[in-house]
């Protein structure tokens, strides 16, 4: 007693009490909060689903369920067959109109389709923004109609072809555009769209309409935007399995076996012990292999090849392609994303069933610059293509519009672009060039022999018309050249009138440079429409024009290095320290003359626009030493050498005189 009466008058038991009315207090308010935040968020989603966002958006009361008129989707069609090409007469860009966003209703007023996705806004934006889009209908050569196909899993097929039939300029689905990342060949089979375009993701090469449909990947929004860190253990295993269930690896991937250089991940339990109960959106993010969890798709840092499952509904090869893990696709199971634009075979491994056995010798043989050259690659496409809906709507874009146009020189700049943001804080990838000029591009992603079907020749010249016109009269007869630019680099006499040219069946451009430089030659002049140049010099008079031909279409198999005639040979003298310069005949070179050489337009910006300039200033200093300079940049650029191709004359020389001595130039 005596002691409460002190405890007491201290003020501790009145403090005690204080305490627990605080604590009471505290409860009460957040069981409060947290129930009216419960009704809030429950009373949003009943409007949702109800439709009261979209009560604002003019209603359109669709058919009945019996009444659908559109065929079903055919199995066979082509951009000629299927599409009215007639309606895109403005060659100078493809128009596409997209519908006003509209609420579909029954005869109830209920909506009969779901809203349109996050995903979904994401393309519709990126349409409108871009330099696609026409308000115009009337001159629109495509329609994207505001109607979420995405997943047409949880879509209502019949209600869909209602709603597609009571869009204004359906037509029968004619040059209408259908987006749709989830399907299979169920929907495909009774989806009654009539003549509209599919862009899917997953298609099978038996379910795949070449020239028509459009091949684009299945980007999961849960794990493309994770951002990976950048310190991480890097590439353990030769090969990582990225598996819905482990029971599914004997079923997509027959006589694959787990090994120390094989991860093999799944999909973690519900609420195991490995995930500690997390809710769906966490499971996303983790895999698991035997009793371990791992980030996802962080993981896939650890791996240098990654095994796709062919199953159509996996974003296992975008989740590859972002962490710069080589996919590795099973032959003639899928249709690679953009195969129209992207070369895949230098940023992927296509594999047979009965190779799997042997996969990880396979991919253990393939060389280390192989393996960092195929995950530059890899990352640039995911950099460019994969990083949201709306790129990848805009890719698809530009697929339609590379097919109306198949001769038009710019349409391979947007594939070839180098992505706005670059892999160079990826770890383990060797930075990329970071390049603003719009025609940036890099070159793995080509497909030579569709694209570049002529060159131009660009020569350079000051006073010796003579020689320049035999050198006209001879390449003019080259089957491929398109035309000849002249590049005049005397300021003092202004170039002979065009009476005193020979008359060619090539075109003839003739262009007087502000200054006598031998870098004019690399300037990417405006009336080079070509993706290929033939730098020459006026003088040249050693190759036939069987033999330019015969090395364009080398260029053409090789259009990411310089192909030439001259060769020369560099090396490091160790005795003087310094470099030397060879033009010995001999079986080494290491470069190419750019007086008789091929290469892609796109050096040409690079020379010019964004090689440094005090190089080329030495080069205008000393008039001399330009080819060199190419040679550097094209091989800094690519890590790859240049091709010689030898002309008859060259083989003539070198048999008569075998024993010729080298001629060495001193490099500073």
């Amino acid at each position: 007693m005596a002691l409460s009466k002190s405890l007491s008058a201290l003020g501790v038991g009145q403090g005690h009490g204080r305490a627990v009315r605080v604590r009471t207090a505290v409860k009460i308010f957040s069981i409060t909060f947290f129930s009216c935040l419960a009704i809030c968020f429950s009373a949003t989603w009943l409007c949702f689903k109800s439709g009261c966002f979209t009560s604002h958006l003019p209603s359109v009361t669709v058919r009945e369920r019996q009444a659908v008129h559109l065929p079903l989707l055919p199995r066979t069609c082509s951009i000629r067959q299927c599409f009215q090409v007639t309606r895109c007469h403005t060659p100078e860009r493809l128009r596409v109109y997209v519908y006003p966003e509209t609420r579909f209703v029954d005869r109830h007023g209920s909506s009969v389709l779901e809203d349109p996705s996050v995903e979904y806004a994401q393309v519709l934006d990126a349409v409108r923004s871009s330099r696609f889009y026409e308000s115009d209908p009337g001159k629109a050569c495509v329609f994207l109609p505001a109607v979420d196909t995405l997943n047409l899993y949880r879509t209502d097929l019949t209600n869909l072809s209602l709603v597609l039939d009571c869009l204004q300029w359906f037509d029968n689905g004619s040059n209408h555009l259908l987006l749709s990342m989830l399907f299979d060949a169920r929907q495909l089979t009774s989806l009654r769209a009539g003549d509209a375009m599919l862009a899917g993701a997953g298609f099978h090469p038996q379910t795949y309409r070449p020239d028509f449909d459009i091949s684009i990947p299945l980007v999961n929004p849960r794990t493309v935007k994770v951002s990976l860190p950048i310190h991480a253990k890097l590439r353990q295993f030769t090969l990582i399995v990225p598996l819905t269930s482990h029971a599914h690896l004997p079923q997509q991937f027959p006589g694959l076996v787990a090994s120390k250089d094989v991860l093999l991940l799944e999909r973690c339990p519900p609420h195991s012990n490995l995930t500690n109960g997390h809710n769906r959106y966490h499971d996303e993010r983790r895999r698991c292999s035997k009793s371990s969890v791992h980030q996802y798709p962080t993981v896939l840092l650890r791996g240098d090849f990654c095994l796709i499952p062919s199953i159509p509904t996996t974003p296992a090869l975008v989740d590859a392609a972002k962490t710069g893990c080589i996919p590795v696709v099973m032959k003639n199971t899928r249709v690679m994303p953009f195969v129209d634009g992207i070369d895949w075979s230098g940023a992927s491994m296509e594999v047979y069933k009965d190779q799997l056995p042997s996969l990880v010798g396979i991919l253990r043989a393939v060389p280390l610059l192989k393996k960092e050259e195929m995950r530059r690659k890899v990352v640039n496409i995911f950099e460019r293509f994969f990083q949201s809906m709306g790129e990848v709507a805009l890719a698809v874009l530009q697929t339609i519009e590379d097919r109306l146009t198949p001769n038009a020189i710019h349409q391979h700049h947007f594939w070839n672009k180098m992505a706005a943001q670059t892999p160079e804080g990826q770890p383990g990838m060797q930075p990329l060039a970071k390049l603003d000029d719009p025609h940036s591009l890099p070159l793995f992603m080509l497909h030579p022999s569709r694209q570049a079907r002529n060159f131009t020749a660009v020569i350079l010249s000051y006073d010796r018309f003579k020689t320049l016109v035999r050198v006209l009269k001879k390449i003019d007869a080259t089957p491929s050249l398109i035309k000849i630019i002249v590049v005049w680099n005397n300021q003092k006499v202004k170039p002979p009138p065009e009476s005193s040219w020979p008359k060619l069946t090539t075109a003839l451009v003739v262009l007087q440079g502000r200054y006598n430089r031998l870098n004019n030659r690399f300037i990417p002049f405006k009336e080079i429409e070509t993706d290929c140049i033939l730098a020459l010099d006026d003088d040249i008079e050693m190759v036939t024009p069987d033999e330019l031909e015969f090395g364009f279409q080398v260029w053409k198999e090789f259009p990411d290095r310089l192909v030439g005639f001259p060769g020369r040979l560099h090396m490091y003298n160790t005795s003087a320290r310094r470099y030397q310069y060879s033009s010995k005949w001999g079986s080494e070179l290491s470069m190419v003359l750019t007086g008789a050489a091929f290469h892609h337009k796109y050096y040409s910006y690079l020379y010019t626009y964004v090689m440094p300039k005090a190089i080329r200033h030495w080069i205008n200093k000393h008039m001399n030493c330009e080819d060199i300079a190419m040679n550097y940049l094209v091989a800094g650029f690519t890590g790859k050498p240049p091709i010689k191709v030898s002309s008859a004359l060259e083989s003539r020389v070198c048999m008569v005189r075998p024993s010729r001595r080298a001629w060495l130039r001193t490099v500073g």
